[in-house]
């Protein structure tokens, strides 16, 4: 009997594109709720809801920092509303409402500490004053017949791209404003005239689809369209802004792009890859022979349109939220650790995401807490706290993320799986020994976990890799434990770890009591 023992089972992270007898040991076959984190596998955190209950559907959310506050947009196809210390307050401009067809149709920018909210469908919006007092008023001289799918903060300019000009669609077309004083909007919109900054381009590689998009990049603003990536920058003189081919691959679709790594990168969802960039050409495919064939394969191709991309810094993940075959709105994240590789997945079913400054007054009392102080898993104060925070619009709710570990009112499984073992010890280096032929029995597994989940434990056999697993009666490992006693014999191991309940826990490693029964099938 060997025992065969694997340990930094964080350190990899999920390889679907991959047969499993190929990975290395500490590799994972598939995972779901799971992050992986200094060579640990961990449960991951949950979201918990925050700011009460949103007057509207929260389609779209935005963070808007003020000297003494920090307030919270949020939009419906038709109204904006503002959270601030527990007060919703309608900011829909006094015209009426709004004719978004979408709620991916909006965005927002923040130019010279004013807020520019636009869905592509009525004149962009502009928050001169920040108080839940003051509504949005249509952006001052703006020309009334244009309207434009983005709208971006450039330094002092404003840049809208993708027009629709009096009914003429310029889906490949950039105009910028004149530049802003500080604390105040543009002057002009004008670029036929001569006496002003403001301008217009097109970007003439037609083959390249669309603009979908556009992010800052240091001094740069990238403008990403179906099968392009292009870079804008301020050169002054009488050509005011230069476009410049950069990729000659794009964006999947809106909002697929997100800033990362402290705003040294892009993470881009293209039309068939994952990619980063830092505005070179020189791109890196961190999916590559991990996980982006099933993610393609996953992604439902009717409404991948409401896919989105984001940072989520305190971790160093870029997250991809999307819809999975059959779904509409997004139901799953990829979860991608920019700094360490791995990769994992995450039921998700939020449609839009920021990050800022919040303060929520709607938590638990201290006498209303249940458990030990240990169990606790929410801060302390929610004052001033840089976090995520998400919509979730068919469920009228706002979600503080990493909060927790219930998933609104629901629990989720978390899951570990590993198929396709064919390591049956290691060398003299520690290197481990794959042998694809014997059989062996495995007769106990050691957990090392930590925590007070109740963690399902299954272990399995395969007789070729094609096979599926053959598993035995799943057995519930408790804190108190040290191994649990199986019985299965095949050529190749699997194992599952599993858990359905709102309890942290993690997995350091397990080792397998095994012996080899013969030499081949």
């Amino acid at each position: 009997m060997t025992l065969v023992r694997i340990d930094n089972v964080g350190a990899l992270g999920v390889f679907r594109d991959i047969p499993a007898h190929q990975l290395p040991p500490e590799a994972w076959s598939d995972a779901g709720n799971i992050r992986f984190y200094k060579k640990n596998a961990i449960r991951i955190l949950g979201h918990e809801q925050v700011f009460g209950t949103p007057s509207v559907q929260p389609g779209f959310i935005m963070n808007v920092p003020a000297p003494q506050s920090s307030f919270w947009l949020y939009a419906s196809k038709t109204a904006v509303y503002g959270y601030d210390a527990g007060t919703h307050t309608d900011i829909t401009r006094a015209a009426g409402a709004y004719t978004a067809s979408e709620f991916r149709d909006w965005q927002g920018c923040i130019l010279g500490g004013i807020p520019i909210l636009n869905n592509g469908a009525d004149i962009p919006q502009a928050w001169l004053t920040l108080s839940l007092g003051t509504k949005l008023t249509n952006l001052a001289n703006w020309t009334s017949t244009l309207r434009a799918k983005i709208i971006r903060n450039f330094g002092p300019f404003l840049v809208a791209l993708n027009l629709n000009d009096n009914g003429t669609l310029l889906q490949q077309t950039i105009q910028w404003s004149h530049p802003a004083d500080p604390g105040s909007v543009p002057s002009s919109w004008d670029y036929t005239s001569p006496v002003v900054d403001a301008g217009r381009l097109h970007l003439t590689d037609v083959k390249g689809g669309s603009i979908q998009d556009a992010l800052l990049l240091g001094s740069a603003l990238v403008i990403y369209k179906q099968s392009s990536t292009h870079l804008l920058r301020f050169v002054g003189g009488t050509a005011i802004m230069a476009p410049d081919l950069l990729l000659n691959s794009g964006i999947l679709a809106a909002r697929c792009a997100a800033v990362i790594d402290s705003g040294r990168r892009h993470f881009v969802v293209t039309q068939d890859d994952v990619i980063t960039h830092g505005g070179t050409r020189e791109t890196e495919n961190p999916l590559e022979e991990k996980d982006k064939d099933y993610l393609f394969a996953d992604l439902d191709p009717t409404s991948y349109v409401n896919a989105f991309a984001f940072d989520n810094p305190a971790f160093r993940e870029a997250w991809f939220a999307y819809p999975s075959s059959g779904q509409t709105f997004p139901d799953k994240a990829l979860v991608w650790n920019y700094r360490t590789g791995q990769v994992t997945f995450r039921d998700f079913d939020a449609n839009t995401v920021d990050i800022g400054e919040y303060t929520d007054s709607t938590g638990t009392q201290w006498d209303n807490l249940v458990g030990s102080w240990d169990d606790q898993t929410r801060a302390w104060s929610t004052q001033a706290r840089r976090r995520l925070i998400m919509g979730k619009h068919s469920a009228t709710k706002i979600y503080g993320l990493d909060s927790g570990y219930a998933f609104g009112t629901a629990t989720p499984t978390a899951f570990l799986e590993r198929t396709g073992l064919s390591i049956v010890g290691r060398d003299r280096q520690g290197q481990p020994k794959a042998d694809y032929t014997s059989r062996r029995l495995v007769s106990r597994i050691w957990p090392r976990i930590r925590g007070n989940a109740t963690v399902s434990v299954k272990v399995g056999v395969q007789n070729q890799d094609e096979d599926a697993v053959t598993w035995a009666t799943a057995q519930t490992f408790s804190p108190s434990q040290k191994y649990l006693d199986f019985e299965v014999e095949g050529v190749l191991p699997a194992v599952r770890f599993e858990s359905v309940d709102n309890v942290a826990w993690q997995l350091e490693g397990y080792s397998l009591d095994v012996t080899i029964t013969s030499g081949g099938k």
